[in-house]
This record gives C-alpha cells, structure tokens and sequence, in this order.
C-alpha cells in the first residue's frame, strides 16, 4: 500500500472512530455555562490508533492534518488535537481542556509542560472546557527536534481540523440552500447564494490542500480568519436560523472564533520564539 492510501485508511479510521464515540452529536453549549465537550471513549479509541505517535515520529507528520479533517467534519473535541503538544494549551491565564492541573505552554520554540494550581472553570464561547488558571509551575520542557516535531504535528492537525469544520459548515449550508424556496426558485438558484457557496467551497478546499502539506505557522495564521469567515458567509446563507442554538450552524461557528483567538495566541508564542 502507498503512504497516499495508508494516510487515507488512517484518515478513514480516524472519521470511524469519531462517529461511534460521538454518534453525530454536535458540542452542548449553553450562554453564561461552563460548558466541556470532551468524549473520553474518542481518546481511547484515538490511543488505539496510534494517534499521540503522529508527534513523534516524523515519517508520520504527514498523516496528521488529513487525519484531522475527520474529526473537525464532526465537529469532534479538540483536545484530542492539543494532546500531540503533550496537554491542554495553556495562553495567558485560560486553558482550554482545563481541570486534570497540568497543560502545555510554547515558549522559545520549546514545550513548556506546566503544573496548574487554583483552575477555576469559565463560561466561555464555546464548550471546550476552559478554566482560569490562578498559578502554574514549571515542570519541564520539550526542546530541539522532538519540539519541533511536536508543534509540527499540532500545526497541521490543526490546519485540518479547521478544513473539517469549513467542510461540515458548508454541507449543511449547501443542503439547506437547495431546500429553501426564495424568488420562485431554491436558495441555490440565486446568484449571490451561488457565489457565497462557490467562495466558501474554494476557502474550504484550500484549507484541505494546505492540510496536506506539513503546514507551517503562515498556514495556521491563514486558517483561522479563512474558517471564520466561511462560517460568517454561511450564515448569511442560512439567515437567522443559522444563529439559533437548534441550529448545528452556529456550533461551526463558535468554535471557528474559538480557534482563530487560540490560534493567535499560539502564533504569538512562535513569533516571540522565531524573534
């Protein structure tokens, strides 16, 4: 079998294992909530395939952003994701993931692995998980080409995931457009429907190339506004039912804001480290 076809059964086992753990739910949210989506039975089954190794050895950094576009399709936690940095991302005083006291900082261009004191959970804008953290200790570091291969792997995973969560978006748009009658005509048949649709295909199919890639940080600073502003078109699409809570929509949507600000901080940390 060819590394093409072993990454595409990885990336097919990976979308497997998701649908089982998950069973097609979307993330519970609730405003003024804490609010956590993490599936224990994904971790395990993740574990199973060999997930935490896409971080360590390097002929396997390839797999991880195809691997990735499963899970964001299903809107699936992410923590999953940070767990190739070596634990919950930590950016500033919030960590998302939080509780287990214990997370990841980049620093350097190295791993800090911290120990977390006084974690109080948050109601933020997405369910997933976030704690403020009152005080944190050093307990280590990831240095030289094991960092490296680390935030390499969390970089194109999260590329990926971000493509998923576009990719998910745009299915439910595009099917709710051929549904919708407007003007005589479906929703599709309009024209500046067609060319949201059309620039969020392009957006969406983009991400999915840069997935594939071994991405650097320029294409995680691309992938967060790119996916917001995917999600922001695709509920101009959908109107105002694509804001309401019945609605998975708006659950693309939050967590695309969520990843564009961690994003951020994350590329902060690298630049910081890259000065």
């Amino acid at each position: 079998m060819s590394w093409e076809n072993e990454r595409r059964a990885f990336a097919e086992s990976v979308g497997t294992a998701a649908e089982r753990a998950l069973g097609g739910r979307t993330p519970a949210w609730r405003p003024g909530a804490p609010c956590d989506d993490r599936e224990p039975a994904l971790d395990q089954a993740l574990g199973r395939l060999g997930w935490a190794t896409l971080a360590e050895d390097p002929d396997l950094l390839r797999f991880a952003g195809p691997a990735s576009v499963e899970l964001g399709r299903r809107l699936a936690p992410f923590g999953a994701i940070d767990g190739l940095l070596g634990g919950p991302l930590l950016a500033g005083e919030l960590v998302r993931y939080g509780g287990a006291g214990r997370a990841v900082t980049l620093a350097d261009g190295e791993i800090a692995g911290l120990r977390l004191r006084d974690e109080l959970p948050l109601a933020y804008g997405d369910s997933i998980g976030v704690h403020r953290v009152q005080s944190a200790t050093e307990t280590g570091r990831v240095r030289g080409e094991d960092a490296r291969r680390r935030i390499a792997a969390w970089i194109a995973a999260s590329v990926g995931y971000a493509a998923g969560i576009g990719d998910y978006a745009l299915t439910l748009t595009t099917g709710y457009a051929q549904q919708r009658r407007a003007f005589g005509t479906s929703l599709s048949g309009l024209a500046p429907v067609q060319q949201l649709l059309a620039d969020a295909a392009t957006s969406v199919r983009g991400l999915t190339l840069l997935a594939g890639e071994q991405p650097g940080p320029e294409a995680l600073a691309f992938a967060g506004p790119a996916l917001f502003a995917l999600t922001a078109a695709c509920q101009q699409v959908t109107g105002a039912i694509g804001f309401t809570l019945e609605y998975p929509l708006q659950a693309a949507y939050r967590r695309s804001r969520a990843l564009m600000v961690w994003h951020e901080a994350a590329l902060d940390a690298l630049a910081g480290a890259s000065a």
